[in-house]
């Protein structure tokens, strides 16, 4: 038996198996929810204007909690198509860093295109290799996201049989090939001489269709972190036959090209001086070192900047509370619409508000024990495990930040310029996180916010994959195991306080 879902405002009429997940159907469709589905956090909102979609207890005490009708408000996650239905999905502004800035490396001929292909957004540039400019810019929400919004999630669905890992590597291949094609469309070229993605390692193996199994279980490590070259046919991409197309090679385990696009952005390994970058995104990346010597590491932080297990924790998308004012405690949401749910920026501010008013304690225990939670905005708070959750992922960006120093025998003091990146770290107030324990840094004027270094890096790399010394970065950096520290566990301990 089938069934027809019609979903506005997109006006999508597509007609699915009975039993099919709401959630599944719409995301076939690109439709994004700002959530992991997991039936936890109730912000896959979605209004039911016709048709039945029946109810678990579960599901209701969810949307009452929500504050919304059972009536005619459902969530995605727990809906199944049993009927004939048109559902009201809100579209949602998806807050997307990208920047247009010329690459300003010497003229060559020809149009190339870098790929950001991050966990949660897609970015393209078409590039003019004569000039530098950044002819136009193409971002979407990765379509892996339906597959799960956390990345052990989609390593989880990977390494379950081949098949899955062929599906969404071929998901992420169509994707990225449309984007380009929009790209051609848009300027009305067809000629590219290059294509040039980078990525974390988990986004490198599913592009690649890679084994995810070595990423899942200890120790971690992947014999597969080698750029990956590939032609147009055998990704199913209308470009010429001699256009080039290279997955750039990751770091290490959980250190991607990414990240290695930074260090090439920011001019690391060329430097005389000592530099840090902390890549605040889906994972916590942080690399330290000059020309000579550097080491990096990867730290399980990046989720709580997500939303991910967060009460209310959601992408910074329309609804988002991103800001807290500092004295007021007053939110500024994205899109100037109701608050549905809080991001990572807004995380941090919030937290920073309560500490100071004195409603959180610096062990990160809510001051007052007759309450449960501090309320932001209508229906959204913070409670207890909100803080702890931050407390978590802010230790663990600290404690990795303390051991590669020691790694590397220098101080707080001796850095140059320690250099935020990634999506949080654009929107991010430097000394409320400084306050928190989050960065640390001898003065805020130490800390610069880098933007997007990896979509950045990506376009210096179209001219040139040397270019920055790529080899030599390869060459000198080092990975550290932090676990492995016999002072972790007391440096990470100690960071939770605030």
């Amino acid at each position: 038996m089938k069934h027809v879902v019609h979903i506005v405002p997109k006006d999508i009429e597509i007609e699915v198996e009975h039993g099919t997940s709401l959630k599944d159907a719409a995301g076939d469709f690109g439709i994004d929810f700002p959530c992991g589905g997991k039936g936890v956090c109730g912000n896959c909102q979605v209004e039911l204007l016709s048709g039945k979609i029946e109810m678990t207890g579960k599901h209701r005490e969810i949307l009452e909690r929500k504050g919304l009708p059972t009536d005619h408000w459902r969530l995605a996650c727990y809906s199944t198509v049993t009927d004939d239905i048109t559902v009201m999905i809100p579209e949602r502004e998806q807050v997307i860093l990208s920047d247009n800035d010329n690459v300003g490396l010497k003229g060559e001929d020809g149009l190339c295109i870098a790929v950001d292909l991050g966990s949660t957004t897609i970015v393209a540039q078409l590039i003019d290799r004569n000039d530098g400019r950044t002819l136009c810019t193409q971002a979407e929400i990765n379509v892996q996201n339906k597959y799960g919004a956390d990345i052990i999630s989609r390593i989880a669905y990977s390494i379950k049989d081949k098949a899955n890992r062929q599906e969404i590597s071929v998901q992420t291949r169509k994707q990225i090939g449309r984007m380009i094609s929009n790209l051609l469309a848009e300027t009305g070229n067809s000629s590219i001489r290059k294509v040039v993605l980078v990525g974390n390692s988990v986004m490198h193996h599913i592009f690649c269709n890679l084994d995810l199994a070595p990423l899942s279980a200890y120790p971690f490590q992947s014999p597969s972190n080698q750029a990956v070259k590939f032609r147009p046919a055998e990704l199913d991409w209308n470009l010429d036959n001699d256009c080039e197309i290279i997955f750039m090679p990751n770091i290490s385990h959980f250190v991607g090209s990414d990240i290695l696009a930074g260090i090439i952005q920011l001019g690391m390994a060329e430097s005389g001086n000592w530099n840090a970058m902390i890549d605040l995104g889906t994972n916590g990346e942080i690399v330290i070192g000059d020309k000579d010597r550097m080491v990096c590491s990867s730290t399980a932080a990046g989720p709580a900047f997500e939303g991910v297990n967060i009460t209310n924790g959601m992408r910074a998308i329309t609804g988002a509370i991103c800001h807290v004012d500092e004295a007021t405690g007053t939110a500024e949401v994205i899109g100037k619409t109701k608050a549905t749910g809080i991001c990572g920026s807004g995380l941090i501010d919030a937290i920073h508000h309560f500490l100071k008013k004195g409603l959180i304690e610096n062990g990160g225990n809510l001051a007052d024990d007759s309450i449960s939670c501090l309320p932001i905005a209508d229906g959204i708070s913070l409670d207890g495990r909100d803080v702890r959750e931050f407390q978590l992922a802010k230790a663990a960006i600290s404690t990795g930040f303390e051991l590669l120093l020691k790694e590397l025998g220098i101080g707080m003091e001796q850095l140059e310029h320690i250099y935020v990146s990634g999506g949080l770290g654009t929107y991010l107030d430097i000394r409320k996180a400084r306050e928190l324990g989050l960065i640390k840094s001898c003065t805020d004027s130490q800390t610069i916010k880098a933007g997007n270094t990896a979509l950045a890096g990506c376009r210096k790399m179209t001219y040139d994959c040397s270019a920055g010394n790529i080899d030599k970065v390869l060459g000198i950096i080092r990975h550290v195991s932090l676990e492995t520290s016999p002072d972790f566990q007391d440096r990470y301990c100690e960071n939770l306080f605030f």
